[in-house]
């Protein structure tokens, strides 16, 4: 275990010891059999191109101790810590979210996690944290248009219900202009006739 999560980036509080050089053979009971020390691992990636030929393709990480400091590689080249961090992440490993062994008594430790603290690790895990700033704004965007949705449908609603009493009023002046008229030409009639029965009495 110590030897996968040092060829793998841990840092040295994490792999019980205090300085590097006390992981090299022999070192705990003062006897080391070298001042260096490395630790190999190499990933093997197939994959199918369309004829359904299989292409292999190695990628080796090595992690050696010289004194107590740490030198990284990825397939022979010298990198930095950061480096090397950023080679293993784009491998699916991500060291500082611990995505990749769980040591003895961590078990326990994760199953004892609040739904909060839960959610706070697989965001780490999937790396889904880094898209927080993200998500804020598009969720800004989201709630902004649906309040620009509702705003513009009680809108509508209000254009709609002022519509209908536009529409009621002008059929109440409709009918107002035919009884007026109806009335008007009755009044008419009512003066042609007392002219006329005026005139007879004359």
């Amino acid at each position: 275990m110590d030897a996968i999560s040092f060829v793998l980036g841990e840092p040295t509080k994490s792999l019980r010891v205090r300085k590097l050089s006390e992981l090299i053979h022999g070192a705990p009971i003062n006897k080391p059999v070298s001042n260096r020390a490395s630790v190999g691992l190499v990933f093997v990636s197939i994959t199918s191109d369309e004829s359904g030929d299989h292409n292999e393709h190695e990628k080796r990480f090595q992690r050696f101790i010289i004194g107590n400091a740490s030198e990284y590689r990825v397939d022979g080249r010298q990198l930095s810590a950061a480096e090397y961090n950023e080679e293993l992440e784009n491998m699916g490993i991500i060291p500082k979210a611990k995505n990749f062994l769980i040591f003895q008594g961590q078990v326990e430790s994760i199953a004892m996690k609040t739904p909060k603290e839960f959610t706070a690790m697989f965001e780490e895990l999937s790396r889904s944290g880094e898209l927080r700033e993200e998500y804020e704004q598009a969720k800004q965007e989201k709630n902004k248009a649906e309040h620009d949705t509702h705003a513009n449908f009680q809108k509508k609603k209000g254009v709609e219900k002022q519509k209908k009493e536009v529409r009621l009023e002008k059929e109440v002046a409709q009918k107002y202009a035919a009884l007026k008229s109806q009335y008007d030409e009755l009044q008419l009639q009512l003066k042609l006739f007392q002219l006329y029965h005026n005139k007879q009495e004359l």
